[in-house]
């Protein structure tokens, strides 16, 4: 059988990308790797051609690209336009990240001091396993989903 393909990034667009790159390093420990780049939507760089192709037409955009413990990075992009709102699980598409703590309780307080919230209560994913679960949002509504133990390690020996 295969390897699984690796996973790169996860994209996220947020108001205040300034404010955001603090509160993921602050509060997640991702490491930043590269900006936040501006690109001017008007400009005939590679990069801003390259940013109209993917992102459409924009006036301007800040880009940054950080990394998790595990290498799985999270890009984050603010336009001049952005307005925050509450990702709903029934649409279609990506609507949270996850992170690995065995301490949720104490990360999920962290999140709630930085300005995040706790968003529902601590689960057991299987009742006589110990593996728990939770979802927290950052400042910006995006859902951060905490772990106790690794993807594989949860879900490879369930039936």
């Amino acid at each position: 059988m295969p390897q699984p393909r690796p996973m790169a990034h996860v994209g996220v667009t947020v108001p205040d990308i300034d404010a955001a790159l603090e509160w993921y390093e602050d509060v997640l420990d991702f490491r930043r790797l590269l900006g936040p780049m501006e690109v001017d939507g008007d400009d005939d760089s590679q990069m801003a051609r390259l940013c109209r192709d993917v992102l459409g037409e924009f006036e301007t955009v800040r880009i940054a690209h950080t990394t998790s413990g595990n290498g799985t990075g999270v890009e984050f992009f603010e336009f001049d336009d952005v307005t925050p709102s509450d990702p709903d699980p029934h649409d279609a598409g990506f609507f949270h990240i996850c992170v690995v703590d065995p301490d949720i309780e104490e990360l999920a307080a962290d999140i709630e001091a930085a300005g995040g919230s706790h968003h529902t209560d601590v689960w057991r994913l299987f009742p006589d396993q110990e593996y728990r679960m939770t979802y927290c949002k950052d400042p910006w509504d995006n859902i951060v989903e905490i772990y106790t133990h690794d993807y594989q390690q949860t879900y490879s020996n369930q039936e």
